[in-house]
């Protein structure tokens, strides 16, 4: 319930949509002395998380120069990123790969900016995760995955969230939020009275 909170509080239409449920997830993962980096904010995580958390996407050269700085460190955090895609994200991938930093960046793309997105990640030899950016349940395990790696020192990840993907059905809700709703009632975790 706590990611149902955390996307509550970071669901606010528009573009950056995707990243709400890919930030909502990954806060959730992310453990004291990690950091989180959106809009021009880089965010600590200790015992709270303050309200005013944004997913606009974050400079990603501060946010692997803050991974480069908690890599020295040696005390195992771990940094996750929104970014969009740029000439300085690029500059961060590679930086990313080459000193191996413990960096997750989250990207939003459309659905056919996918395969040029994911070929220019890789061409740098950086894991790239196509995910759901609108799913919760989808963006969970690719988080959890990229995260641990960076954790364990395995390098960065970068997961692309894809926010035009075409709908399981024509019942499925578009809004994160309501489809991680649909989830938690179908699966029996609560009631629809409990998520109003």
């Amino acid at each position: 319930m706590r990611i149902r909170a955390l996307l509550s509080r970071l669901t606010s239409g528009g573009e950056n949509e995707p990243l709400a449920a890919a930030a909502a997830v990954a806060l959730n993962l992310l453990e004291k002395g990690d950091l989180y980096a959106g809009g021009p904010a880089l965010t600590a995580v200790a015992d709270g998380l303050p309200d005013d958390i944004r997913i606009d996407p974050a400079d990603p050269m501060m946010a692997a120069g803050a991974a480069c700085a908690l890599q020295r460190k040696n005390e195992g955090g771990v940094v996750v990123a929104s970014a969009a895609e740029s000439d300085r994200l690029y500059a961060s991938i590679a930086l990313a790969v080459k000193l191996s930093l413990p960096l997750v960046l989250l990207v939003s793309c459309r659905e056919a900016n996918v395969d040029e997105l994911s070929s220019r990640v890789m061409a740098a030899d950086m894991e790239c995760i196509p995910a759901d950016g609108r799913g919760v349940m989808k963006l969970m395990p690719a988080l959890r995955l990229a995260v641990d790696k960076a954790r364990e020192g395995d390098g960065p990840t970068l997961i692309e969230c894809v926010r035009d993907l075409p709908l399981d059905d024509e019942d499925t809700p578009a809004d994160p939020l309501e489809r991680l709703n649909s989830v938690l009632i179908l699966e029996g975790y609560a009631m629809p009275e409990e998520l109003l």
